[in-house]
């Protein structure tokens, strides 16, 4: 299972390497909740004991994060927030566990998470080891989200990519309903701020992993210890270099498995945190055709994720449909659902699962773990998807 992360802490890959070796010495390979990610004052074992970023100030006797507006405020770090004072209401710790998720070093269990082998082999050096690097590279690649941005990255025909070009988030379909005598759109798309703060995470990523470099910085001549060259922009509080160089172009010549793709729990936002101001028609409306945008976005990832693995491609024409035949579980709107599930094909990038279109044809650029992606689908819909897979 694997979550959209949204928060620029989880960017600094070095942060969560000292995160999951403090994890790891608290916890080994036992379950643990997600206040254990937080800073506890109270606990022998905290990320300050791993992290190597931590400031000396000429004031006071011990280090701080030196990410903190005030370093000397009780949340103690930037990444996770600490349980004496985490004014997010977990929002940080929650984030920087779907990072840890997302690259495959740690798994969720009845809502609690457990470090890997994956994740013991990324602690197992120190992070400016160069062995370090590739487990970064096969992290960042085992993450749905991430390898839809890489994709948009490498199919610029351009040298230089903007930031601004790339938009990674659930899509903006602005379907219209009618409640109450007014016409109501739903919001089941991610708001700016959302894709903004997304981007930003995941274009350090491509730093970090190699993938791309700052406009203004100067390609390492010795590339197997990258991660630790680009530290001094990684490093700074804020990111607002907006021009990228390509390093790498051939990622997508053959079809990367990506292991952690998007799952089913995760194809829409958190639609009932919906804070739209003086909108409860918004939320509410929103929260009830929840399940339909759901399923509807998870037939285009599943019958592509089930076309690549055979090496077949996907009319899109047709699924759309055999989909009709369903109304009660994909349809909202009758008459706009061409139009609507055209917006909702963005789903796949985000999920993991890029494509090339030609006319009406889908070929799909990467392979799914299938068992990851279907993960909270209920069996219903995977039958009749699999009935329409063979269909088309």
């Amino acid at each position: 299972m694997s979550f959209l992360i949204n928060r620029n802490p989880s960017g600094r890959i070095i942060c969560l390497h000292a995160l999951l070796g403090s994890l790891y010495i608290k916890y080994g390979k036992d379950p643990f909740t997600l206040n254990g990610l937080k800073f506890d004052s109270q606990s022998k074992y905290n990320i300050h004991q791993r992290c190597t970023l931590l400031t000396k100030l000429p004031s006071i006797s011990f280090k701080v994060c030196p990410y903190l507006q005030n370093p000397l405020s009780d949340a103690k770090c930037y990444l996770t927030q600490s349980v004496q004072e985490d004014k997010q209401k977990s929002k940080s710790a929650s984030d920087a566990f779907n990072a840890l998720e997302g690259m495959g070093f740690i798994r969720r269990s009845n809502k609690k998470g457990i470090i890997t082998d994956r994740g013991i082999s990324f602690i197992s050096e120190t992070y400016n080891s160069i062995a370090t690097l590739e487990k970064i590279k096969e992290g960042l690649l085992s993450y749905g989200p991430f390898v839809g941005l890489l994709f948009e990255i490498l199919r610029s025909p351009n040298s230089l990519i903007t930031r601004n070009s790339i938009k990674l988030g659930y899509p903006i379909t602005n379907e219209k309903i009618k409640h109450k005598e007014k016409i109501i759109i739903l919001s089941s798309g991610s708001q700016k701020d959302t894709i903004i703060r997304t981007r930003s995470v995941m274009f350090i990523w491509a730093i970090t992993g190699g993938f791309i470099l700052p406009e203004n910085v100067v390609e390492p001549i010795k590339k197997n210890n990258w991660h630790v060259d680009m530290l001094d922009y990684i490093k700074k509080k804020t990111w607002k270099i907006n021009k990228f160089k390509i390093i790498t172009k051939n990622i997508f010549s053959n079809k990367i498995y990506v292991k952690n793709p998007l799952s089913f729990s995760a194809m829409t936002k958190r639609t009932r945190a919906l804070r739209e101001r003086n909108q409860e028609a918004v939320r509410n409306l929103t929260i009830k055709f929840e399940p339909i945008i759901k399923n509807r976005r998870f037939a285009i990832v599943y019958i592509l994720a089930l076309k690549s693995e055979k090496g077949e491609n996907l009319n899109f024409i047709k699924l759309i449909k055999e989909l009709t035949k369903y109304p009660d579980l994909f349809i909202i709107n009758k008459k706009s659902f061409d139009i609507v599930m055209d917006k909702e094909l963005e789903i796949a990038n985000v999920t993991g699962i890029p494509f090339e279109r030609q006319k009406d044809i889908l070929i799909p650029k990467t392979k799914l773990n299938i068992f990851n992606l279907k993960n909270g689908a209920p069996n219903l819909l995977i039958n009749i998807l699999e009935k329409i897979e063979k269909r088309i």
